[in-house]
């Protein structure tokens, strides 16, 4: 450990500042060791190009190292783009449902025009069967997050009891489900949940 530090000294390189709290890793006996095992370290060209740089420690719903993410700022601004997610593909009935919706706009021009304005269409009809298929998912995962977060948060501050331990375990089996049924209709990878 003593040759880590005196690497970072000698390359001149500092810790981040950490937001969110003081540690990223509990555990032990009921979760209840606490350190800052995980850190970003920058050189001054770095900090110089960049500026407003912090870490931001994440809510850990799975493992027992929180998530630190490196926050330089200037975050891309409008509407999201539109991406296709493959998981749609795997729900039964989709295909037909896309071929109808494409097929169910009449437009007159070019062949350019033709295919931009379906494609307008599709876009705007999977937007909406999404929403109605997975948000209701993603909402429950959200709420299981947010309980997460709170079990957390109270046990910074103090240790939690049997009761409350358990009710954390249960928030992040609920977390875990959630990705789980996104994952069983062919969903993002589970690494990208917790």
């Amino acid at each position: 450990m003593r040759r880590f530090v005196e690497i970072i000294e000698d390359l001149e390189l500092k810790d981040v500042p950490l937001v969110g709290g003081p540690f990223t890793w509990s555990g032990g006996v009921n979760n209840q060791s606490f350190s800052r095992l995980d850190r970003f370290l920058i050189n001054e060209g770095w900090d110089n190009h960049f500026g407003d740089v912090r870490q931001c420690v994440l809510p850990r719903p799975v493992s027992d190292h929180f998530p630190v993410l490196l926050d330089v700022g200037g975050g891309r601004r409008g509407p999201s783009p539109f991406r296709f997610e493959n998981m749609w593909l795997k729900v039964e009935g989709v295909k037909e449902l896309m071929k109808s919706w494409w097929e169910g706009g009449r437009f007159n021009g070019s062949a350019s025009f033709i295919l931009a304005e379906k494609i307008k269409v599709l876009k705007a009809k999977l937007k909406e069967w999404n929403r109605d298929t997975f948000g209701r998912i993603e909402l429950r995962k959200n709420a299981a997050l947010e309980q997460v977060q709170f079990w957390d948060a109270k046990e910074k501050m103090s240790r939690l009891n049997l009761e409350e331990l358990e009710a954390r375990k249960e928030a992040r089996e609920d977390y875990k489900n959630g990705c789980y049924l996104k994952k069983s209709v062919g969903g993002k990878n589970l690494g990208k949940c917790g």
